[in-house]
């Protein structure tokens, strides 16, 4: 399904025309008719000049702060388009022998401004035009040249009112007046803190001027800011809380986890370098000394974050919260962490809020503490804001104002901070690219927050242009339609900058083949070019394409000059977002599974995938007999950690920011936002408890893993077994419920003769027209027989997401040819246009599937017998053109910078300016996304008209519309999504509810052309399936023991009955004997020990059943079995560092006494064998003893079983059981409960441990 590019880049080109009234150069195609081929050896170089390393001089620190605030006079921009400040005073740049930061480029002459309306909807948008079924659409003759839409409506440009007034500020945590010249003194860190103290209710006046002047305070971050906690818990006469001081007593048992979160030690390493080295933040600086500790280091990484929340009277209310570590981008990097703060919008403000109001309240100035910030981009729920140069007054009435400084550098040319409109000219120059459409523009933002890791610095001369592929039937002038770009996204890179990355990434298994990357304006991949001479791989070298090129930092041709010789480091430097890798086999989704059932493919193929992808995950967790065996134990314990992902998930856990860049998942996992109280009234109190524990992180003092299949794994690895150990039972069924649960819902079904790679163009143009080759590194690919492959042979389908009409998925031929054969772990397609039965369609192929370029898409691959026999191809040109009723429904912003730029008077003040680019910069705001509703609408079209209706077809192409608005400035009229919405907005789909919403069902049609729907003939079977699971599950595992209650055969000295397990009582009650022994020799100090231990246990636990009752914790399992649902399902529905805070205080308090103990220098086991005992008693069973000694009862069971082996926690998080061993003891026996495990087991290893 091809994006709305081709038609957005007409108008675009059309209005530029139109607007800009004189010559600029552009990016053209060649000549008509042609296809531009890579001349080997002929490339077009940059200046020769090598540029020197990053400068190592030293500036002064200015007064009034504790962190990197100013920059020499060199690396600030001369020039900052037309939009910077008339009133900012230049000084001469200070001689200096270094990289320039910024190119000098002659100031422009003030442009004369106009004064209109301001920003309205286009009273003439055209209504929705009714969609009825209509008879195919037939094929045009000859050569298929993608259709032009009609022009859309336009909106007018946004222009000042001549009323227009500065918006007030937004004051968050401000320090008091007196305050602020002593507070400002100290590191940004502590300035931050007491600021969100001030945000979430701390009422500064009550601190004095001395109590802000601890030299504590004025130290480092890490020194300072829990200095900051303390003296607003002394103002606040609150003494140290018990949770405090447990905190601070198992502080070195945290130490490490930590580690991966608290900021303030890297925020003072980056600080520092910053202050000495300006541009040291930006990474591949390994060979200065300033990192010769650690050469790999980068700055960028701590994020300053807060929340907007709804206030009542339609207001919002901005709250900080708690800095932490995490991934990086060039912005970070570049000017530093503490200059950026990222703002999400709380679920009431995303759904409930007016989006204009939304819009304007960021377009007002942020008084954070005391400093000013100013919005510059928004994006997928998140505004990002920078801080500024200006700076603030306060009238005797309490108003704040803000004032720019005319000039506050000193008298050595060094200044303070960056202005929003140089940060604004560094990135995206107005002038430089005037071309650009305004909303254009205004997306490129999104390449300097892209989450990315500096790989390597690459000489400027070494930045060489590469034309571009286009499709010989492209006629005229101007820019081709983004399928007619046949390398649409992907330049080229030598062996040389390969190796490079590698030995920066040892986590890569192999020398990639392609990389994802930012440079400079440029964006993409990077594919290898293996037949270079040996001169041209002595340094590393890239080749871009224009269609690569995103953002001009020259005013030179493309082709003579990518960048200035003098170009800021940091565009030069190769940012990695992730390298090429091989994943098989994949899942089915929903959407593909739509598209091959209604082209053909027969409900059969997709019953015998899922029930033997289910067999397969579920059968191994289940393959034991009882009593169990210990090699049983070692296969359920890799089946549980191979379902679960168990060791990449210890991997991501400590690789925190990096894991997409190191290959080890295929995209980091988004930021939720937690529930706040409504009112707001515990706020500071939150603020003031220490640090929250890391998602899914072990207990450290406990030993309890967050997870339930790490804690399975931990229980089972110490000797238990789920007939012996009610807790492992439980939490086993837990974890098999879960995966059948996902299996039932998700309808993500693993295909083994499948795989997904980045798509990349033929780079030497060998593959003839609907040809692809797919090469693995490895021999990891299945082919028909069963037998293991590196390679691909034979008819393919292909496909993308999304995946929404007929045509997105495509019948090729997947080939071998000699020249493409180091092209590994990449799909290479062909560069000729795509035919159909003999004709051209004169687009490429990824165009066809999802509306895919090669800038960093990743496509599928089947090549399954029974499905791709069975697949009817459909004809794209029913389906792989945009309906014209689409663009009828769209009206876009066809602003050029250069007209937006010819609107701003010279006269208009700086902040007048501001305001009217955020209007653009903040479109994310005003634009409500739709896609999600889109999506559901399309669904349900499918559903009751049927997936060829061109009214599906219709709300598909407006699907992509509504995704691709953000960077194409595409929207939807009112009108016509009102009427969409009364349309589709209704019902809901039987195959994604549940039975209990009948009455909300939508029902399909009975008709001849309306066949069974497929996914409700899958719902129907699947359920079946996972009910015949789940079945064997609860004869397999039974009931837990909870039901039987207390235990009246045990006794306090005594095992009584079978379901006690001994060895975990024996500690107690081999302790018990020792001190009544030693009671009855006159000697009564260990029986008083015990006995403290005994009531301490006790109180814990008659506390744990206290709380659970009263639904404070939701801990453990209530009296009832209302009680038990009810309280259960309060506790596992909050956040999951929440259920680990309330877990971990428990296990603290528990460990924490009773202390000074004689007999008993460390009561852990003893306790813990009590704490076991006691529960059995009275509960039958609980988590409770599980909850605070898993680590405790775990070695004693090891010890009980006989020989065991103490390893460290830093080790056990790095072992697994080995593949290997697990054949040597499994093909001997290989059914176990008639499950063949050695087959199972070599199956599973081709897939999911690759994924």
């Amino acid at each position: 399904m091809p994006k709305t590019t081709s038609m957005e880049t007409l108008v675009e080109s059309a209005n530029v025309a139109a607007s800009s009234g004189g010559s600029s150069h552009t990016v053209g195609p060649t000549p008509p008719d042609t296809v531009v081929q890579r001349a080997t050896g002929t490339t077009s170089s940059l200046a020769n000049a090598r540029i020197p390393d990053p400068p190592c001089w030293r500036r002064t620190r200015p007064n009034g702060s504790g962190t990197s605030s100013t920059v020499a006079a060199s690396q600030i921009p001369r020039k900052m388009g037309s939009l910077q400040s008339t009133q900012t005073t230049r000084s001469s740049s200070a001689s200096v022998s270094s990289i320039p930061a910024l190119s000098p480029v002659t100031e422009p002459e003030p442009r004369v401004p106009s004064v209109a309306h301001v920003l309205a909807p286009s009273p003439h948008i055209p209504a929705l035009a009714p969609v009825a079924p209509a008879a195919p659409r037939q094929p045009a003759p000859g050569p298929s040249v993608p259709v032009s839409a009609p022009q859309l409506p336009s909106l007018p440009a946004f222009n000042l009112p001549t009323d227009w007034k500065a918006p007030e500020p937004v004051v968050v945590g401000h320090f008091p007046q007196q305050h602020k010249r002593i507070v400002e003194r100290w590191p940004w860190g502590a300035q931050w803190e007491l600021a969100r103290f001030i945000s979430t209710g701390f009422d500064p006046t009550i601190l004095q001027c001395r109590d802000l002047s601890r030299p504590t305070l004025f130290g480092n971050n890490a020194s300072a800011v829990p200095e900051v906690k303390n003296l607003v818990q002394q103002k606040l006469a609150r003494p140290s809380s018990d949770t405090d001081k447990l905190s601070k007593r198992f502080a070195a048992a945290f130490e490490r986890e930590l580690a991966v979160k608290l900021p303030w030690e890297e925020l003072d390493h980056e600080e520092q370098i910053l202050h000495d080295y300006p541009l040291g933040g930006i990474g591949c600086n390994a060979d200065q000394p300033f990192l010769a500790k650690d050469p790999d280091w980068y700055g960028g990484r701590v994020h300053f974050i807060a929340q907007v929340h709804s206030e009542k009277g339609s207001s919002f209310r901005i709250q900080l919260d708690r800095p932490v570590l995490g991934t990086s981008n060039r912005f970070a990097r570049r000017f530093g962490s503490r200059r950026f703060v990222r703002v999400r919008l709380h679920k009431d403000v995303a759904w409930n809020a007016n989006s204009s109001e939304l819009r304007d309240y960021f377009r007002r100035p942020f008084i954070i503490g005391g400093a000013v910030f100013r919005s510059f981009f928004a994006k997928e729920q998140n505004v990002f804001l920078f801080r500024t140069d200006e700076g603030y007054t306060q009238s005797a009435d309490g108003a704040f104002s803000i004032i720019t400084p005319p000039s506050n550098r000193d008298a050595n040319g060094a200044r303070g901070e960056y202005s929003l409109m140089e940060l604004i000219s560094w990135h995206n120059d107005m002038e430089l690219n005037s071309e650009q459409t305004m909303v254009k523009w205004a997306a490129r933002f999104a390449l300097g927050l892209s989450n990315s890791v500096p790989g390597v610095r690459i000489e400027v001369a070494n930045v060489r242009f590469e034309p571009d592929i286009i499709c010989d039937a492209f006629e005229g002038s101007g820019k081709p339609p983004s399928e007619m770009q046949m390398t649409d996204g992907c330049g080229f890179a030598n062996r040389a900058l390969m190796r490079a990355l590698k030995a920066k990434f040892p986590s890569w298994q192999e020398e990639p083949t392609a990389v994802q990357f930012r440079l400079a304006g440029g964006k993409g991949l990077l594919l290898v070019r293996p037949d270079l001479d040996a001169e041209e791989e002595e340094h590393p070298t890239i080749w871009l394409r224009p269609s690569q090129l995103k953002i001009k930092y020259a005013s030179a041709p493309p082709e003579e000059r990518l960048l200035p010789p003098d170009a800021d480091p940091a565009w030069f430097t190769l940012d990695v977002l992730r390298a090429s890798r091989m994943n098989t086999p994949i899942r089915l989704s929903a959407e593909t599974i739509i598209n091959l059932a209604e082209n053909g493919v027969p409900y059969a193929c997709f019953q015998d995938i899922f029930k033997v992808d289910l067999e397969e995950r579920i059968g191994p967790l289940l393959a034991f007999k009882i009593p169990e065996k210990p090699k049983e134990m070692q296969l359920l314990w890799h089946a549980i950690a191979r379902e679960g992902h168990v060791m990449m998930g210890r991997v991501i856990r400590e690789a925190l920011g990096v894991g997409r860049a190191a290959g080890y998942v295929a995209e980091d996992r988004d930021d939720e936002l937690e529930d706040e109280d409504e009112d707001g009234l515990n706020g500071l109190d939150k603020a003031l408890k220490e640090s929250q524990s890391s998602a899914w992180w072990e207990d450290p003092v406990s030993g309890l893993p967050s997870r339930l299949d790490e804690t399975c794994l931990t229980l089972l690895d110490s000797g238990f077994t789920p007939s012996t150990c009610p807790v492992l039972k439980a939490k086993l069924k837990e974890v098999i419920k879960q995966f059948i649960t996902g299996f039932r819902s998700n309808y993500r079904f693993a295909v083994p003769m499948s795989c997904s790679a980045f798509i990349v163009p033929d780079p030497h143009g060998v593959l003839g027209p609907n040809e692809i080759h797919v090469k693995c590194s490895r021999r990891d690919f299945t082919d028909a027989d069963g037998r293991k492959t590196d390679i691909i042979l034979g008819d393919v389908l292909v496909t993308r997401h999304p995946c929404k009409v007929p045509s997105d998925v495509q019948k090729v031929k997947a080939v071998f040819h000699e020249k493409l054969r180091h092209y590994c772990d990449v799909i290479v397609v062909s560069t000729k246009s795509h035919v159909y039965q003999g004709r051209p369609l004169n687009r490429h192929l990824a165009s066809l599937t999802g509306g895919g370029d090669y800038d960093g898409d990743t496509m599928q691959v089947f090549w399954d017998p029974n499905i791709v026999s069975s697949f009817i191809e459909p004809d794209p040109e029913y389906f792989a053109n945009e309906p014209p009723e689409v663009q009828r429904c769209l009206i876009k912003d066809t602003t050029a910078v250069s007209a937006f730029l010819a609107s701003i008077p010279p006269s208009a003040s700086q902040e007048a300016k501001i305001f009217a680019v955020q209007h653009y910069l903040l479109g994310a705001l005003h634009a409500g996304s739709h896609v999600s509703l889109y999506s559901s609408w399309w669904e349900k079209s499918t559903y009751v008209q049927g997936y060829s209706h061109p009214e599906t077809i219709f709300l598909a192409y407006m699907f992509c519309a509504v995704l691709d608005g953000l960077k194409t400035g595409v929207s939807v009229d009112p009108q016509a999504f009102a009427t969409h919405r009364k349309k589709w907005g209704a019902g809901m789909l039987l195959w994604k509810s549940d039975d209990s919403m009948d009455g909300l069902i939508i029902k399909r049609p009975q008709s001849p052309s309306l066949p069974p729907f497929i996914m409700d003939i899958l719902r129907r079977h699947v359920k079946i399936a996972c009910d015949k699971q789940l079945g064997h599950m609860e004869k397999k595992l039974g009931l837990p023991y909870q039901d039987t209650g207390s235990c009246s055969l045990c006794k306090e000295d005594r095992v009584g009955c079978a379901l006690c397990d001994q060895d975990l009582v024996q500690p107690w009650l081999h302790a018990r004997l020792q001190a009544r022994e030693l009671l009855s020799h006159g000697q009564p100090g260990m029986w008083g020990e015990l006995l403290q231990i005994k009531d301490h246990v006790e109180k814990m636990h008659r506390e744990a059943n206290l709380k659970k009752a009263g639904g404070k914790t939701g801990l453990g399992v209530a009296t009832t079995p209302a009680g038990r649902s009810r309280n259960k399902a309060r506790f596992t529905e909050l956040p999951i560092e929440k259920r680990q805070d309330i877990l971990r205080e428990q296990s603290k308090l528990f460990h924490a006494a009773p202390h000074t103990l004689l007999y008993f220098g460390d009561p852990t086991l003893i306790k813990a064998s009590y704490a076991y005992f006691y529960d059995h008693q009275v509960k039958g069973w609980s988590r409770f003893p599980w909850n605070v000694a898993t680590r405790a009862l775990c070695e004693i069971k090891a010890k009980a079983l006989g020989t065991s082996k103490t390893i460290s926690g830093d080790f056990y998080q790095g072992m697994a059981v080995s593949p290997v061993y697990l054949r040597h003891h499994t093909c001997a026996d290989s059914l176990i409960d008639g499950v063949d495990l050695c087959c199972t087991l070599h199956w599973k290893e081709r897939g999911y441990l690759l994924v």
